[in-house]
Formats: C-alpha cells, sequence, structure tokens
C-alpha cells in the first residue's frame, strides 16, 4: 500500500513519538553522567516537559485512530505499539522523579552506565521504528530488532552487576533504597524497549 494515499502516516506518527524517547534519553544519560544536584529541578521540568510533549503526540495518534477506517496495520498493532513507546517515555522521566522522591543527593553506583545502555536501547528502538514502514520486506527491521534485544541483555547483565556493588559499598539503608529504585527504573526502560521491539516483530509475523 502507497503511505502517500493513507489520509494519516502512522509510521512517521509514531517515528516523532520515539524521537521523543531519544530526547528524553539524551537528557537522562546527561543527568547521570554530569550530575549536579543544584541543577536537579530544572532538569526535571525539563524532562517533564519532554514528557508532556510525547503524551500529547501519543493522544493525537489515538484520536486519529479512533475516526480511521483503514490503516496501513491492524489498529489493535498500532495501539499496542504507541502505549509501550509511551511507557519507555515515562519510565525515563521515572528515573529523574525517582532522585526526588528518594532524596537521593548523588548517581547511585554504576548508574551512570547503565544510563548509557538506555540510551543507546533507545535509539536502536528509534532505528528500527524508522525502518517499520518496510516491514514487508523485513530483513533489514529484523537486524535493528536484533539490536535492540542485544542492547537489552547487555543492560540486564550491567544492571545485575550494578545491584550487586551497590549492595556491596552501600552502609546507609536510604542509599540502598533510593538507589536500588533508580537502577531498577533504568532496567525498566531498557525492558519496555525489549517489549517495543516484541510488539514491532509480531507485527511483521502478522503481515508477512
Amino acid at each position: 500500500m502507497n503511505m502517500a494515499k493513507e489520509k494519516n502516516d502512522y509510521f512517521r506518527l509514531v517515528e516523532e513519538q520515539v524521537a521523543y524517547c531519544v530526547q528524553a534519553s539524551d537528557l537522562l544519560e546527561e543527568i547521570l553522567c554530569d550530575f549536579s544536584a543544584r541543577k536537579l529541578t530544572e532538569q526535571r521540568e525539563k524532562m517533564h516537559a519532554i514528557e508532556h510533549k510525547a503524551d500529547e503526540i501519543h493522544h493525537d495518534i489515538l484520536t486519529k485512530l479512533s475516526a480511521e477506517f483503514i490503516t496501513p496495520i491492524d489498529q489493535e498493532d498500532i495501539l499496542h505499539l504507541v502505549q509501550i513507546i509511551d511507557d519507555v517515555t515515562d519510565a525515563l522521566d521515572e528515573v529523574v522523579l525517582d532522585f526526588y522522591m528518594y532524596h537521593v543527593k548523588s548517581v547511585p553506583i554504576n548508574a551512570d552506565e547503565l544510563s548509557k545502555f538506555v540510551n543507546r536501547c533507545v535509539k536502536a528502538l528509534h532505528a528500527a521504528v524508522k525502518e517499520l514502514k518496510n516491514f514487508k520486506k523485513p530483513s533489514a527491521l529484523r537486524a535493528l530488532l536484533v539490536n535492540v534485544n542485544t542492547i537489552e541483555g547487555e543492560a540486564d547483565a550491567a544492571y545485575t552487576e550494578a545491584i550487586h556493588n551497590l549492595f556491596t559499598v552501600a552502609s546507609d539503608h536510604k542509599d540502598l533504597i533510593g538507589g536500588k529504585a533508580i537502577l531498577e527504573s533504568l532496567e525498566n526502560c531498557c525492558d519496555l524497549c525489549e517489549h517495543a521491539s516484541d510488539v514491532i516483530e509480531q507485527i511483521i509475523i502478522k503481515n508477512t
């Protein structure tokens, strides 16, 4: 089907949605790798602004779908994918919120390293979504999905080591609780990217 003839280009819309995930993951890596407790309030507001813009495009897609009779792939698959992508942006925002909720004043051990895995994973998902329009000739798309899953696996291993190191070096129970929450939130970002990758794989299987 020629997408130029579609009323709404859902592939472009979903790509725009994931672009906000990239903005958020870039900011998250910046926050954790060059941490400043003094800047955190301003950075929280910046992250929340990105999340708000992502919400707007998410709702825009839902509104368009509610009035659409013909879509390039099943509406249910589009809905599932855009919901998980929205969850990714929320999860990135959640990491920064954890610093506030748990009164964390410094970066937990290995969290900066884990933020780099998150950013790589989000950008790998973005690359896959950009290729989604070619789902009927999926060889390149499948290679990009493999990359998402590979990075997620690397992130899992880094998360395991980070938790181990946290419980090795942290003696204050508040540091343990807050550090564990932040590390878990970082891992969740990568897990959600993998879930989005799985949905894209299901779209390929259903349509080829």
